[in-house]
């Protein structure tokens, strides 16, 4: 995973930055402000002065990287690269979410999202998570259980990750339709009328997947489960996307 603050624009984003490459390194128990101000090249007194301790800085840092993801699939479908726009509105930003990595059909895009929480090792590719981002992101989330505000953060990466994937979810089963009303799916015809599963149902299930799968990918050694448990939520996609209404709620 290329590092997302290689180029900061300012004090904060050099900070966050050194943050990131620290927790990666050292993760979330052995990271510390000292080891973060080694990775700032400078003293620890500014990232002092800038927060109260390494708890607010982590958080302002999961922060950050999920504005970036947030407003790289903030509009139109995320099959698509964004706009001019868009682009110039980020350009003093870290290369979070370049449109290279929404280049790709839906279901690949699915497809990534789920590897990466049961099998980052197997991804080749410079943007997608790799094994030790998977792993203090788990730890980090587990911060949550006794921690008000990594709870809060966590409450919104859902939301916004599971908004996400609803999209996806609804532009995946359009492309199993071949963007028509029909689609074949396990040899019947299943009509537009048919179509009765809320995208954000199997948004939800592939949420929960993801986050189970992170965290028995994280805790454990053994792993003969990940080619059976991919195998499961795959003829699960591949049941119920011919069945997910492919119109949002307000459309």
């Amino acid at each position: 995973m290329n590092d997302p603050f290689a180029e900061p624009s300012d004090t904060r984003q050099a900070i966050l930055g050194a943050a990131f490459r620290a927790l990666c390194e050292h993760g979330y128990a052995n990271v510390t402000i000292q080891r973060i101000g080694d990775e700032f090249d400078k003293s620890p007194s500014p990232v002092y002065h800038h927060y109260d301790g390494k708890d607010d800085l982590l958080i302002d840092l999961l922060g950050f990287l999920l504005d970036e993801f947030e407003a790289s699939v903030a509009d139109g479908p995320v099959t698509e690269p964004p706009g001019e726009d868009a682009a110039a509105a980020g350009e003093d930003a870290p290369e979070v979410a370049p449109e290279e990595a929404f280049d790709r059909s839906a279901r690949e895009q699915l497809d990534g999202y789920l590897t990466a929480a049961v099998d980052p090792a197997s991804l080749d590719d410079a943007y997608a998570p790799d094994e030790r981002f998977v792993t203090v992101m788990t730890e980090l989330r587990s911060q949550a259980a006794s921690d008000e505000a990594y709870r809060d953060h966590f409450d919104r990466s859902d939301r916004v990750f599971g908004e996400y994937l609803e999209r996806l979810v609804r532009e995946a089963a359009t492309e199993v339709s071949g963007g028509g009303d029909d689609v074949s799916g396990g040899g019947d015809d299943v009509s537009g009328d048919e179509r009765t599963v809320a995208a954000s149902e199997v948004a939800a299930t592939l949420q929960t997947f993801a986050t189970g799968g992170m965290f028995r990918w994280a805790t454990t050694k053994d792993g003969p489960w990940v080619e059976d448990s991919r195998r499961g939520i795959d003829r699960y996609l591949e049941a119920m996307l011919p069945l997910v209404e492919t119109t949002g709620p307000d459309e």
